[in-house]
């Protein structure tokens, strides 16, 4: 984050006093959380009571093994912190390669922010399918998902919170830089969502557009077994399988009966990822 930064105007209702780090290091806090790799030094300087290390993904995954940024990344799994995690996943790879007991703090669905709209175009006699991810970050599989649609009967919208889709793909709308609060009239407008990161903690957007009404085609990258169900909730694909992603997403915009009763098992997924028990184990972990 920007240090000089008070705001933060993608998220709704946002009220959270905003300090830039150096008068943070002027306070003493009875809670300090790093959220990033890239904060966890940074956190350890401050002076507080607790000082917790919220693991969201193995981060150093993110960039070339042996470049720099993977040195530091993988470094901090080693610092002196409270470890708490919202995947199990994560859990295991802490335990089994640094030996950290983690705390599990459930992600959830923020009910007040996801749910059915009215569609901000009417729907055509298309199935229309929903590509979401930053277009500049390749480990989004984004320009995997384009080929994958590229000649399906399908209509197709994107969002994108970096960068745009390449000249020549098959894209009927786009959406950039989408405020969180709008994005149910996006998902609402769509029936399926198509996403294929390679990499990701908890597995978001999949299950906000559950709670819209839609469903998803999605690749089994870590994270989607906290509450995906292939065959259930949505269909599940083998990780970099352009042709299986391609075939299942086909048989979902022909298949009317499967999509609606994937989307019904959804809904009701929606309902076991509420924040009510998240919030419990965050008051017992701060406190």
């Amino acid at each position: 984050m920007d240090p000089l930064r008070s705001a933060i105007d993608w998220f709704p209702q946002q009220r959270v006093p905003i300090i830039s780090y150096d008068a943070a290091v002027q306070q003493h806090f009875d809670v300090v959380v790093a959220t990033h790799w890239s904060t966890a030094l940074p956190a350890l300087q401050l002076a507080a009571e607790r000082k917790i290390y919220f693991v969201q993904s193995i981060e150093s995954r993110f960039y070339p093994e042996g470049s720099a940024e993977y040195g530091a990344a993988l470094q901090t799994y080693t610092l002196p912190f409270i470890y708490m995690t919202e995947a199990r996943w994560i859990q295991q790879w802490l335990l089994q390669h640094h030996g950290h007991q983690t705390i599990y703090v459930p992600n959830g669905i923020d009910e007040t922010l996801f749910f059915p709209v009215e569609p901000i175009e009417p729907r055509r006699d298309k199935v229309r399918v929903l590509l979401e991810g930053p277009i500049a970050n390749p480990l989004k599989g984004m320009a995997e998902a384009f080929r994958v649609v590229q000649d399906l009967d399908c209509e197709v919208w994107c969002v994108s919170s970096n960068g745009e889709p390449e000249p020549g793909v098959r894209c009927d709308r786009f959406f950039s830089h989408v405020p969180m609060e709008h994005m149910k009239h996006i998902y609402s407008s769509c029936d399926i969502l198509l996403k294929l990161s390679r990499v990701e903690g908890f597995f978001g957007p999949p299950m906000e557009m559950m709670a819209c009404g839609g469903t998803a085609v999605v690749g089994n990258c870590t994270g989607h077994e906290e509450y995906i169900i292939d065959g259930n909730n949505a269909l599940v694909v083998p990780l970099g399988n352009e042709e299986a992603a391609k075939a299942s997403l086909d048989r979902l915009i022909h298949d009317p009966g499967l999509r609606q009763y994937l989307a019904g098992n959804g809904m009701a997924t929606v309902q076991q990822w509420r924040w009510d028990s998240t919030v419990d184990t965050l008051f017992r972990l701060f406190s």
